[in-house]
């Protein structure tokens, strides 16, 4: 199937193709020979650095060997072990069966016992399945009768379980022993597990005791390197007859901090300007548009928060990477009260994702939100 160009290269959301994904060649190297050689993976970075699109861009290498059913799967907006099933066979049944008359029948020889409520989405024409269960006995059963048809295919395959860490909020109380049982016992398929919350992974995966106990290979998701993306936007804007130096590609990099989304969309915004030239006159008005469109959302942040959360948050903005927030000289310099009001802020930051600790900083999640707190 040939795939349409789009108009604009700098893509926002989903996965087209090598040519529009930036670099991540040693990253994509290494998740797909541990894949071949039967290892699983835990990949986890910050949200947004481009877990998704790397799990897409080994989907699609691994998709021209055509040995192997490659499945995604996204659990965040799970809350439970029903919850956690349908999604699982949903998207297992709909991959390893093409037609609408083998999904059925594939679901009717399959569970017997427990006949779920099948349902077609007008749009797209796959199947939304849907399992009620009255005991975790049930659940736990159809959960075997899943993985059993997934041992029974002949080809190898690939699973990954986006947000895997949501299992963990689930109320059942041995989710994390019932899918490694299972798991173990599902020779042909090697899993990726992937995450934003890099403290409840590695401690699912890292501790022992825990069932996951290092059963997979650990890929923390580093940002892309300066001088690839450099060259990967400059050659971008040049394909597209724009014209941008090399002084105002790092100043984008300056002002994103090389986060994979806020640098994606910012130089999707400068690409899609009348302009051909593209100056820093013109990256600080586009930047300046962006911030103003998203100001009713930020002074809506301002009223979610506590006093003592917002100042904390805009200081932290101030200093960029902020380090020691307890200290003496930081609540001095930021005219803050006692270190435990802005520990009791800190840690509410911090579980609201407002802002997260790497390499001993903390910082500001949403990259636009840190420039539009640092103009105030």
């Amino acid at each position: 199937m040939k795939i349409m160009k789009p108009n604009n290269p700098f893509i926002l959301a989903g996965y087209i193709s090598p040519e529009y994904f930036c670099n991540r060649n040693h990253e994509s190297g290494k998740m797909i020979s541990a894949l071949e050689n039967g290892r699983n993976i835990t990949l986890f970075s910050i949200r947004r650095l481009g877990k998704t699109g790397l799990i897409d861009h080994v989907f699609y290498k691994l998709h021209r060997q055509k040995n192997y059913y490659l499945i995604y799967l996204d659990i965040l907006p799970t809350t439970n072990l029903n919850d956690f099933i349908n999604t699982f066979a949903k998207a297992v049944i709909s991959r390893l069966e093409t037609k609408p008359e083998r999904i059925l029948k594939k679901i009717g020889e399959l569970f017997i016992s427990f006949r779920p409520t099948i349902t077609f989405d007008p749009i797209t024409g796959l199947p939304n399945i849907q399992f009620k269960f009255e005991t975790e006995k049930e659940a736990t059963q159809t959960l075997e009768q899943l993985f059993k048809y997934i041992k029974n295919q002949k080809k190898h395959i690939v699973i990954a379980i986006d947000e895997f860490q949501q299992i963990t909020k689930y109320p059942e109380k041995n989710i994390e022993a019932i899918l490694r049982a299972n798991i173990q016992k599902t020779t042909n398929t090697t899993f990726i597990f992937s995450g934003s919350y890099e403290h409840i992974l590695l401690s699912m995966f890292s501790d022992y005791g825990r069932p996951f106990y290092q059963s997979t290979e650990l890929h923390h998701l580093e940002k892309i390197k300066e001088e690839y993306y450099i060259k990967f936007i400059k050659s971008k804007f040049e394909k597209g007859g724009k014209q941008i130096k090399e002084d105002q590609v790092e100043r984008i990099l300056e002002i994103t901090r090389i986060h994979t989304y806020y640098v994606q969309f910012l130089c999707n915004r400068l690409y899609g300007l009348s302009e051909r030239l593209i100056t820093n006159d013109i990256i600080g008005k586009t930047l300046l548009e962006i911030l103003n469109e998203n100001e009713v959302v930020y002074i809506n942040y301002r009223n979610l928060l506590t006093d003592s959360q917002w100042k904390l948050l805009e200081a932290i903005a101030k200093e960029g990477s902020a380090t020691k927030l307890v200290s003496k000289e930081f609540i001095q310099a930021n005219k803050r009260s006692a270190a435990s009001s802005v520990q009791t802020a800190l840690s509410a930051l911090m579980n609201k994702e407002m802002i997260y600790r790497e390499g001993g900083f903390y910082y500001v999640y949403d990259v636009f939100l840190e420039r539009w707190l640092e103009r105030l």
